[in-house]
């Protein structure tokens, strides 16, 4: 065939062809997805991905089992179900904006809840959820479904054939609402992980908002990170019971819960097995995701977020840890010969009362540094401690100021904070004057005020700031530090209890308030002088006055 036309033609017909096969490939798709069956959920997923997202769904061997299960709560097979993996691996994503759209398509009449802990985020999920159903995908999967004119909300609307969906965070109204299928996505944020008050507030919420809110044979899908031994999935475990645990060591009872755990890290070889699936994780296989895919990826994350957090968060174990909170193992000490080049602050915590069973004052003097290798540590330098008043507090900051002149001062601008900080700086005036009548150096110390964390607590301050780099002995006590305070830190240190409000914890708050402020000292690898290029002596060299 040499006649260009006749090549022309050729190519054009092979193009129509191709086009003619795709669109064959798109209807039998989508006829597969109308079918039903956790493969039409799979295909439905994969579909989200490409057409509304424009990206590749990165497909796992877990994704069947969670499939498999979802579908199965469409059916009504399926009444309570868990779902249990580390944070940014597609929760959300596959068992909320996926799924329920899915079930608002593919189901004739259904009505659907959505809970998550915070306002913001249900708002968010929801209009994620709505997005998907207002695709050109999703119109040409579901064409009957359309939205309802009066009633057509961002986090509450209806469909013309009577499916609703209804999105609230904890505490919020959700009467004479209803669900086929209430979908619960972390209820507790990690930092009320330790307090008793939130989770009691979240388990409250879920007996009396949202199991009583269920239709005739509802069903309930919660997913969430394992954050403690008595947070929602751990107070079902205890109450409700499990029938059904895939992927885990959990004893089964005569439970109602079908609990799926998946761990980042497989410690024993595990079988993961659900009607006709079968996945065998060999010990030591990492659970395969976008984000962490070598040990090295994981002691990384083990770093950043301390190791009791990454059981609970990543590997779904809430049980590790029985004793204190810090361990005495991990309060480690650092010697002149050893201490890096730092920028050094001056960390104030006010008590709030003088009486004798106040906490005390506490000031803590900090040496922060980076390396070369951009791991930052924190030397606990020097510090005091004591009921002093306004006055007498203002006297100790001063003469830690004397001792560490190139330190700036920080104090805490909330309660008697506010109030030190004008009267410190008036008695640094009039300490100054005095030390100019004497003609000694004026103190030139920076002094600053800083607004304390309003979304966490000081127990969640410290427990987030300090456990991580007590693990990994980035936090130093100086030889040179101060005895008394150097034995209060270690106390207040070994009793914390991150659960509780009213402690004595001063000494670790100043520390801890270091990483809101601190700026580390980057160290400069040092040349020997050996390797340095000699440079000529100049003929005009001259001293400066007084050198």
């Amino acid at each position: 065939m040499n006649n260009k036309d006749d090549i022309l033609e050729a190519q054009e017909q092979k193009i129509e062809q191709i086009k003619d096969k795709k669109e064959l490939q798109e209807r039998i798709i989508k006829a597969k997805i109308r079918k039903g069956g956790w493969e039409s959920l799979r295909l439905y997923t994969i579909g989200v991905f490409e057409n509304v997202y424009n990206r590749n769904f990165q497909e796992y061997w877990y994704h069947e089992l969670i499939f498999r299960i979802l579908w199965n709560v469409i059916t009504g097979k399926e009444k309570r179900v868990m779902i249990e993996y580390a944070p940014r691996f597609g929760k959300t994503e596959i068992t909320v904006r996926i799924f329920i759209s899915f079930a608002q398509g593919f189901v004739e009449i259904m009505k659907n809840m959505y809970f998550t802990y915070g306002n913001d985020l249900t708002e968010d999920n929801s209009v994620d959820v709505k997005t998907i159903m207002k695709s050109e995908y999703f119109k040409e999967l579901f064409p009957s479904k359309k939205f309802h004119d009066d009633q057509n909300k961002k986090t509450n609307w209806k469909l013309k054939d009577g499916s609703q969906f209804f999105g609230t965070s904890v505490g919020g109204a959700s009467t004479g609402k209803g669900a086929n299928i209430a979908s619960l996505d972390d209820l507790l944020k990690a930092h009320d992980a330790d307090s008793m008050a939130e989770k009691d507030n979240a388990y409250k919420f879920i007996k009396n908002s949202i199991m009583t809110r269920l239709e005739e044979g509802g069903s309930i899908v919660s997913i969430m990170q394992r954050l403690a031994e008595d947070d929602p999935h751990g107070r079902f475990i205890k109450e409700q019971g499990v029938k059904n645990h895939i992927g885990g060591k959990l004893s089964i009872s005569d439970g109602i819960w079908t609990l799926l755990t998946l761990t980042l890290e497989c410690t024993e070889d595990t079988l993961y097995e659900y009607e006709d699936f079968k996945y065998f994780r060999k010990a030591g296989e990492l659970l395969p995701n976008r984000y962490y895919k070598t040990q090295e990826d994981i002691e990384l994350l083990k770093r950043s977020i301390s190791k009791k957090e990454f059981e609970k968060q990543y590997n779904q174990n809430v049980t590790v840890e029985k004793t204190g909170h810090f361990k005495e193992e991990d309060i480690t000490y650092i010697a002149d010969v050893d201490l890096p080049e730092q920028n050094f602050y001056i960390l104030v915590d006010n008590a709030e009362s003088l009486k004798e069973t106040a906490d005390d004052r506490a000031i803590a003097v900090q040496g922060w540094s980076i390396d070369k290798d951009n791991i930052e540590m924190c030397v606990i330098m020097d510090g005091k401690r004591g009921k002093w008043d306004v006055y007498g507090t203002s006297r100790q900051i001063i003469e830690v100021m004397v001792k560490f002149p190139k330190a700036d001062v920080y104090i805490e601008e909330a309660g008697a904070g506010i109030t030190l900080l004008v009267v410190l700086k008036k008695e640094l005036l009039i300490e100054n004057t005095q030390r100019r009548a004497k003609q000694k150096e004026p103190i030139i110390n920076a002094i600053n005020g800083f607004k304390p964390p309003r979304e966490i607590s000081k127990q969640v301050k410290i427990k987030d700031y300090m456990t991580a780099p007590h693990e990994q002995h980035r936090i130093k006590i100086y030889k040179g530090c101060d005895i008394d305070f150097e034995k209060q830190y270690k106390k207040e240190l070994l009793r914390f209890d991150p659960t509780k409000k009213h402690q004595t914890d001063n000494c670790i708050d100043a520390v801890s308030s270091g990483w809101l402020v601190a700026v580390p000292k980057k160290q400069i690898e040092k040349v020997e002088k050996n390797n340095l290029p000699k440079r000529k002596k100049s003929k005009n060299s001259r001293k400066w006055r007084g050198v």
